[in-house]
């Protein structure tokens, strides 16, 4: 049974929600009127949903305290408002709300928007399990690994730091990787990064001569496949070094 939280500071309505919400089968975590309160509330309770009014009693407004519980602990929040002005809109979007819903609404309104926020929030946190999960793979990984996103590099782990003779990933984020290829390599490994994966993978591999931070020569096997890192498309390379045993 889901938990849903109502931040609202017109008793009445507040009221009518906490019917809405026992009439549709979830549990009432509890009420509040002020953005601090609903913090230590959610806290407390846990709540799966927040149902958040815009005005509240208190310093911080809605969405103020949407962007707190959210940021801090990560329980997704509908906004409950009937003011629609474009400055209130605007600020909620970039909130990055999970439902804006304007006043009066009706019962069924409520329950498919609390029903989409819950599940929608629930793939985010399952998308964000098997990223952790994946940058961990990466951390470990015994051979150096690039992640690249529209060429530029987004992520390296230790052993590619090692390859590239840097002790810092600062030294190379956000550059583009073809800058680390070495002028005879570049038309090669241009052709492999865009050759059309086969079940996300690069087919076969390249001996590519790669640059490293202070312009010291690496050969290298590079191998690649098409993963999603950071909620997008990324290409994930594998460098080996050539002087060394193959990696599987």
């Amino acid at each position: 049974m889901r938990k849903v939280l109502i931040v609202e500071d017109d008793k009445f309505l507040a009221a009518i929600f906490a019917l809405f919400i026992k009439d549709m089968g979830f549990e009432l975590a509890g009420m509040c009127r002020s953005g601090l309160e609903a913090m230590e509330v959610c806290k407390k309770e846990r709540p799966d949903v927040v149902l958040m009014d815009i005005h509240l009693e208190g310093e911080m407004d809605g969405i103020q305290t949407a962007e707190k519980i959210q940021r801090e602990q990560e329980i997704p929040v509908i906004f409950v408002s009937s003011d629609t002005s474009s400055s209130i809109v605007e600020r909620a979007i970039v909130s990055n709300s999970y439902g804006y819903l304007v006043k009066p609404i009706q019962k069924k309104e409520l329950a498919i928007s609390i029903d989409l926020a819950y599940y929608k929030h629930k793939a985010v946190l399952d998308q964000k399990k098997r990223e952790e999960s994946f940058r961990k793979y990466l951390s470990d990984a015994p051979i150096p690994i690039v992640m690249l996103k529209d060429g530029i590099i987004c992520y390296l782990n230790i052993e590619a730091l090692d390859l590239f003779h840097s002790h810092y990933i600062e030294d190379l984020i956000g550059l583009p990787f073809m800058n680390f290829v070495e002028q005879s390599s570049k038309t090669e490994f241009a052709s492999f990064i865009q050759a059309e994966p086969v079940k996300g993978k690069l087919p076969g591999r390249r001996f590519v001569r790669i640059k490293a931070l202070h312009g010291q020569l690496v050969d290298a096997v590079v191998r690649g496949s098409w993963v999603t890192f950071n909620g997008s498309d990324s290409l994930q390379l594998f460098l080996n070094d050539a002087t060394l045993p193959l990696a599987q």
